[in-house]
């Protein structure tokens, strides 16, 4: 990881897609995490952001095999 904050319990996924134990997320709580911090930030409201959130997701490659949904 480039940013040490950033760095999980795992080296294989970041603090943001991992759970403390460096097992990856569920989509769900990927995509409702993420869409939270969106919404946060560009005050798009909840639908908006889960549909940029989902977006944004299957660009990484744990994710990308979800791109159709």
């Amino acid at each position: 990881m480039s940013a040490p904050d950033a760095q999980g319990a795992s080296d294989k996924y970041c603090a943001y897609c991992s759970d403390s134990d460096g097992n990856l997320k569920s989509r769900e709580e990927a995509v409702s995490g993420l869409a939270a911090f969106l919404d946060a930030r560009q005050k798009v409201g909840v639908a908006e952001s889960r549909k940029r959130a989902k977006r944004y997701l299957t660009a990484m490659p744990a994710r990308a095999h979800k791109a159709d949904e």
